[in-house]
């Protein structure tokens, strides 16, 4: 027997969380499908390790602290979390529910869906070196996330871009050692005043050089081999070479779209009923591309699914009633 969910949301960033979040609060079962590995989204993946001032009620917060917290609070009201599964098709049934269908043709059933999933899906450049797939998530990263864990160890970051010094300066507070691998004569897309911090730190710059070889036992990276043969001692590597980008599939599931986006209203209701937007996918006048926003337009979109679920549903909640008996 299918197992039918009153919300399934597309994505697992910060506004896909905080969707799951909502409608859990306003006792709607509920699952999101993200196609990464973790949760998090481009907060992740971009500036996991840089400050956050423009979310309410944070002075001032790390990406990776942010979106530790939006989960966290995700997951207090239980929702179905699933990753690793890119949604390659949804079909609308004739009782009106939908049938997502993801790339390993696994089905997933729902009443409503709200798409939470940006402007499509990304993949990181992979290190192009013999051996990469035996470190590949333990010892060789695309992202800086969870910063401690290099701490006090010998890093290596592979990268032309100013991607690539701000992460050599924030792993230089925590790590033994730091080395950046330019490929290039040059950074690309820096300020001078990038240029000058990463001068000024200790941090050991290599232009025009690249990775030939990796060190190691196939299980444990102990270090790698330069092209003009230059060995370093190195316990973890983070690439930074670019993005490889799948335009999002909106038109294909029969969405109408507006440059890449999906036009909405207040309600953030779609062309077709029953599919809700939040988050960048979304765009409607004076609309700002920030974290702030999704939040707001995931509780929009909920609450719109919740009215569309049961016309006498009420068109919004309060948390201080709902969680009245935890005071």
């Amino acid at each position: 027997m299918k197992d039918m969910y009153d919300v399934t949301i597309i994505g697992g960033g910060t506004t896909g969380l905080y969707s799951a979040f909502y409608s859990g609060m306003r006792d709607l079962k509920t699952k999101v499908i993200e196609y990464q590995p973790d949760f998090g989204g481009k907060v992740s993946f971009f500036y996991p390790e840089k400050k956050i001032y423009d979310v309410g009620g944070f002075p001032g917060v790390s990406g990776e602290d942010l979106v530790a917290n939006v989960e966290e609070q995700a997951l207090s009201v239980q929702p179905k979390l699933v990753t690793g599964k890119k949604i390659k098709s949804i079909e609308k049934l004739d009782d009106g529910s939908f049938v997502l269908t993801a790339d390993d043709g696994e089905a997933h059933f729902s009443k409503t869906v709200l798409i939470a999933s940006g402007l499509g899906t990304f993949e990181m450049e992979p290190l192009q070196v013999l051996g990469r797939a035996h470190y590949d998530g333990k010892h060789i990263h695309y992202t800086i996330r969870n910063l401690k864990q290099y701490t006090g160890k010998k890093v290596a970051v592979i990268s032309q871009n100013r991607v690539g010094i701000d992460w050599s300066l924030a792993l230089e507070k925590v790590a033994e050692e730091v080395h950046v691998i330019n490929r290039g004569k040059e950074f690309k897309a820096v300020y001078e005043q990038d240029l000058e911090k990463l001068e000024a730190s200790s941090v050991h710059i290599h232009k025009n050089k690249a990775v030939e070889e990796l060190v190691g036992d196939g299980v444990t990276l102990t270090g790698v081999v330069l092209q003009d043969g230059m060995e370093l001692e190195v316990d973890h590597i983070l690439v930074y070479e670019g993005l490889n980008i799948e335009k999002s599939l909106y038109d294909q599931w029969g969405l109408e779209t507006e440059k890449g986006r999906i036009p909405v209203g207040t309600d953030m209701c779609s062309n077709i009923d029953g599919m809700f937007i939040a988050g960048d996918a979304a765009i409607y006048p004076s609309k700002t591309m920030l974290i702030a926003s999704g939040f707001n337009e995931a509780m929009a979109a909920v609450n719109s699914a919740a009215v569309f679920l049961d016309p006498k549903a009420k068109g919004q909640v309060y948390s201080t009633v709902i969680y009245k008996h935890l005071e």
